[in-house]
């Protein structure tokens, strides 16, 4: 039936049409010997659902709407498969999946000239580009993948090793098009699947790709299509009469409208939309379930899908956002920190999880993504301070204690640098780290329960049984709605109940702004920052030019510093573990810069710390083995005796360098060496084939391959051509790097001639690496490299693993407080409950249940609850 007044249905639904989602995950296999297949692609076609296929022949898709897809598996030399598949919301799906090699393909191409192969390169671009689209906002990236096949006529026949990629940087997307093969001239049409993939994030461009995907969609037949979902009639040349109903799977509906249907796109182009069959089945925003049921013509028939978007493509949020005013009501980010308890033990791990509640809802993906979370003591002193990524409003993670000697009342402080430009924008909960023999006094459980429910399978466990619960989150009707919920469970025997300073609803309410939105003084960090500063060597702050080299050459950055020597390296997304290696030097003289100060960007603290209040501490009721206990102080009449190095000579003073095995390696013992830098050089390439060197100090030239050498000091680039990326070494010549050491104190020279590629540009001449030896020398002759261990995002570990740690510590072996930490526990809201598992200690008693969370609008819900209580 008409199905006018279903446009209020689809207003209320198309904020959770998308959401309802699940994974698919499958195993790839050659059908004919079993044998797994690697890095095979699987994706649904016309989105950006991808995934490749591991050692193991697994894949997993994951946020799938509900609904029917087709799935497609693609291999070069292997016969393209093509599943359909239905996905429930929240019910994963396992596929099996067999392939089988292509009988024949085309392997090699002809043979061509360089000429002629660049001519035949530009007119592929053109025959999936376009030939008026010249600009450098499309590239064609892997032409080399292009099989050219002649024919008789002495045209082309156009196939390609795998897909053909192409990145349109207006719209942030890389494309990846699978084709069967063509003549090239025919002017015959591409049939083509293609995926999209998002580019990585930069930030100044992100406002014109949203305005460019936006206008993409606008043009595109889908726009229409969710027009017609919505009832909307009048931008179409005639009523559409359209009608919506139901389809066969959830996720999926019928439309249908009087067809064709012709749409006014503007400058006297028109569009034509058709489809086979009574109704058209399509998602709710409007995307068809298959390509193959839609026809269109005029204008839509000549859409390039390089120009446009995913049929996954969030239209409706961008368009909100587009005409959303950003202001400090807006862009408020209010933040709440979960941690599985308040009291800890030196060497534990601290556990948390940090729900953002966001001014509009919208805002979620424009604002901060990084969270630093410190630990301070009671005199506001940063023992710790970690950075951890903010996805889709959400942070976890855990902080490892060290083995600590001073115990007593600490703070955790979370927040965002944008947070801080409101009032209350930090976390500050009081925590107690304490020896093992005390905790803090305990506090009166409440019962609380806030649309959340917790039920047991047993109503008492023994010591050592497995505990199975269900969680249920529920609407103000008690059904199931969509919630992200972090849980965490104590045992009563070896922890304590210490109340939360501030409840989630109160994190969650609206913060008042410290001045307006432009005199706000921190930044939306989309990465975290590294700050330093330069002093000379009176240790005062002085004003330089700052380089440096991360995780060995990957990434090259110049930086000048402030007049005060502070300088900072701007969002930085490195993954753990990463290594800056940093030179300095002044800005008018270039003398070496020694002392460089590092580390992650740190803001001030809002709070004073001295107002909040901490349990007593009191002895523990379960004593341990007094015996066993973490590091302590120095007592009264005990000495420190000084440290013992036991030095031994090693073959080499230090080991393998990323460039792998050296063409020649000149050890210094060897050489009649008097001191003087040209001497040296004569000396080293009286020992090194095709080493030159030409002019007289201080224009001396030496060369390899033509051109100068890179050289290395103790693995650390010291030079470079001043044409490089960054200015390479500010064009030091060889002669200048040797000038500066004192050649006394090289232990070896290793020489590659060849291009080293570890170093790219840098290395097109060879390397010159000098080692030095070791001792107080080295330090002082290092051409000012200062090497610094970081750590950046720091990596999600789940709870079972963290907690191996413990065994590192005899005095926390016996002991295990919290039974169990989740922070991605899910209610995609449909299903009645979620059920957890875990075991008790051995000694039965009460356990606490503490649930937090937010629902999918932005709503809190928590829980607290005791069980296993003796009758």
């Amino acid at each position: 039936m008409r199905q006018s007044f279903f446009t209020l249905f689809f207003l209320f639904f198309i904020q959770l049409g998308f959401s309802q989602t699940s994974k698919i995950t499958g195993t790839l296999s050659n059908e004919l010997t079993g044998d797994a297949l690697v890095d095979f692609h699987v994706f649904i076609p016309n989105t950006t659902y991808q995934a490749f296929s591991d050692s193991t022949g697994k894949f997993i898709l994951t946020g799938i709407p509900e609904g029917k897809w087709v799935i497609q598996v693609r291999g070069y030399g292997w016969e393209t498969l093509e599943n359909k598949v239905v996905v429930k919301a929240g019910v994963p799906l396992d596929l099996d999946l067999k392939l089988s090699p292509e009988s024949s393909f085309a392997s090699a191409s002809d043979q061509l000239s360089k000429s002629k192969l660049s001519k035949l390169e530009d007119e592929v671009r053109e025959a999936f580009v376009g030939k008026d689209i010249k600009d450098e906002s499309v590239h064609f990236l892997n032409p080399d993948k292009l099989i050219f096949e002649s024919q008789p006529d002495k045209t082309y026949k156009i196939a390609s090793v795998g897909p053909l990629f192409f990145t349109n940087k207006e719209t942030g997307y890389l494309v990846s098009i699978y084709f069967q093969p063509f003549i090239l001239g025919s002017g015959e049409k591409i049939q083509q699947t293609v995926t999209y993939f998002e580019l990585p994030r930069e930030e100044s461009l992100e406002a014109e790709r949203r305005k460019a995907r936006l206008a993409a969609f606008q043009r595109s037949p889908q726009n229409y299509l969710s027009m017609l979902m919505e009832g909307k009639a009048e931008n179409f040349s005639s009523n559409p009469n359209p009608e919506v109903a139901f389809g066969p799977n959830g996720g999926d509906y019928l439309l249908s409208f009087s067809k064709p249907i012709q749409v006014d796109l503007g400058t006297d182009m028109k569009g034509v939309l058709d489809y086979s069959g009574e109704n058209l089945e399509v998602k709710i925003n409007g995307a068809p379930t298959s390509l193959t049921d839609l026809k269109l013509g005029g204008a839509f028939a000549y859409l390039n899908p390089i120009f446009g978007v995913p049929s996954n493509f969030n239209a409706d949020r961008l368009t909100k956002l587009a005409n959303l005013e950003k202001n400090v009501e807006v862009m408020q980010e209010r933040l709440y920190v979960h941690t599985d308890r308040r009291h800890y033990w030196p060497a534990e791990n601290i556990y948390f999880k940090a729900y953002l509640n966001y001014g509009n809802p919208l805002m979620v993906e424009e604002l901060s993504k990084v969270l630093h979370v410190e630990l301070l003591d009671s005199t506001g002193y940063v023992w710790m301070h970690q950075v951890f990524e903010i996805k889709d409003g959400h942070s976890e993670g855990h902080l490892a204690l060290p083995d600590l000697s001073e115990t007593g009342n600490f703070y955790l402080r979370s927040n965002t640098a944008w947070g801080l430009n409101y009032k209350q924008g930090e976390a500050l909960i009081p925590i107690q780290i304490l020896d093992h023999q005390s905790q803090p006094e305990a506090s009166t459980i409440p019962k609380e329960s806030f649309r959340v429910g917790v039920f047991s399978d047993k109503a008492t466990y023994k010591g050592g049984e497995k505990v199975k619960l269900n969680i249920m989150a529920v609407d103000e009707n008690g059904s199931p709605i969509q919630a992200n919920l972090s849980v965490s469970v104590l045992d009563l025997n070896q922890a304590v109940y210490v109340p939360e300073p501030q409840s989630i609803e109160q994190s969650f309410l609206p913060k008042m702004p410290i001045g307006t939105i432009e005199s706000f003084k921190y930044p939306v960090e989309k990465g975290f920052e590294l700050e330093g500063q330069l002093l000379d060597d009176t240790g005062t702050p002085i004003q330089g030019s700052v380089k440096a080299f991360i995780n060995g050459y990957e990434d090259i950055r110049t930086v000048k510093s402030e007049k005060e020597g502070e300088f900072s390296f701007p969002a930085s997304n490195f993954q753990g573990d990463f290594e800056i290696s940093l030179q300095a030097s002044t800005v008018q003289s270039g003398k070496p810069i020694r002392t460089i100060e590092l580390d992650l960007k740190s803001y001030p603290k809002q709070e004073v710390l001295e107002n909040r209040k901490f349990p007593a501490v009191v002895r523990r009721g379960i004593q341990p083995d007094p015996n066993i206990q973490p590091v302590k102080p120095i007592q009264e009449g005990e000495i420190l005796l000084e440290e013992a190095v036991v030095e031994e000579k090693k073959e080499n003073s230090i080991g393998p360098m990323i460039y792998g095995r050296p063409d020649k390696v000149v050890m210094t013992e060897n050489m009649n060496v008097v001191g003087t830098t040209i001497q040296f050089l004569y000396a080293l390439s009286a020992q090194v084939a095709g080493m030159r060197i030409n002019g007289s100090p201080p224009n001396v030239s030496v060369s390899f391959r033509g051109g100068e050498p890179l050289v290395l000091i103790n693995g650390a680039p010291a030079n470079g051509s001043s044409g490089t990326l960054l200015g390479g070494g500010g064009g030091r010549s060889v002669y200048d790097v040797f000038e500066s050491v004192n050649v006394f104190n090289i232990e070896r020279v290793e020489v590659l001639r060849r291009l080293v590629p570890q170093y790219g540009d840098l290395g097109r001449n060879g390397v010159i690496s000098i080692i030095l030896k070791t001792g107080e020398q080295q330090r002082a002759n290092m051409n000012n490299y200062s090497l610094f261990k970081l750590t950046g995002f720091s990596k999600t570990v789940p709870f079972s693993d963290a907690e191996e740690s413990r065994k590192s510590f005899p005095f926390l072996v016996p002991y295990r407080p919290t039974l169990y930490w989740n922070p991605l526990l899910i209610s995609d809201g449909s299903r009645l409950s979620i059920p957890i598992e875990f075991e008790l200690n051995e000694l039965p008693g009460p356990i606490l249940i503490e649930i937090r969370g937010i629902t999918n609008l932005g709503q809190p819900i928590y829980g607290t609850f005791v069980l296993n209580q003796p009758n």
